[in-house]
């Protein structure tokens, strides 16, 4: 009954990433189109991956091994959320004036509330390298999540930059926080949570890229 729920679980995130990997692959490849975009549609691409090869080992039965590449899946999604928004972005939003230091503080309640949630896998009995394995992807979800959090209640700038990004910077956010309640569901146990939070992770991943199309169509309106 676990095993049931669990792919249910992974399924119902599978086939809303394949379609929002396959709407972003329309709409945002093409050669006008900013690298941005492109890199959040790598993240995407990443999460149907990544739920693929969790299908995958569900279906076949293949969890003997602590690593799995499903977890390399994951740090792909957060290192291409983290690094469209840590460089070029971030120097248009925050010119680290005094006056933007309480923003950049309240952000780094974000990658606490993420540091938060990975302590209950912490603190089950688990092999040591499982442990750590869960806390490299939650280390890379902490740091994306300052930045989607950061630019999400930063004041605009010109030409409307955050504004136009605000939406889909609260949906990558919320991605991070529902991705690690659901690896704490999973290791936990909590088949019904599970279930639960991937239906939402699940409309999260459907509603991030035609979110990010809107805003990117406003920013260069």
């Amino acid at each position: 009954m676990k095993m049931n729920v669990e792919l249910l679980a992974e399924l119902c995130v599978f086939a809303c990433a394949l379609v929002g990997f396959s709407y972003g692959l329309t709409v945002f490849f093409r050669k006008k189109s900013p690298l941005y975009a492109k890199m959040i549609t790598g993240a995407v691409g990443c999460m149907m991956f990544a739920s693929l090869l969790t299908v995958v080992r569900r279906l076949t039965g293949f969890e003997e091994h602590i690593f799995q590449l499903d977890h390399l899946a994951y740090i792909g999604v957060f290192l291409f959320l983290l690094t469209a928004n840590a460089g070029m972005m971030d120097g248009l939003v925050d010119d680290r004036s005094a006056s933007l230091r309480r923003y950049r503080l309240l952000a780094l309640l974000a990658p606490l509330a993420i540091v938060l949630l990975y302590l209950p896998i912490l603190l089950r009995e688990l092999p040591a390298l499982a442990k750590g394995i869960y806390g490299v992807v939650a280390l890379f979800a902490a740091a994306a999540a300052y930045y989607n959090c950061k630019h999400a209640i930063i004041p605009d700038v010109d030409y409307g930059v955050v504004r136009c990004v605000r939406g889909y910077n609260l949906l990558a956010l919320a991605y991070a926080v529902l991705y690690t309640c659901a690896a704490t569901a999973r290791v936990c146990g909590a088949g019904t949570v599970l279930l639960l939070l991937s239906v939402l992770i699940g409309a999260d991943v459907l509603l991030i890229l035609p979110l990010l199309k809107r805003g990117i169509e406003q920013w260069r309106a």
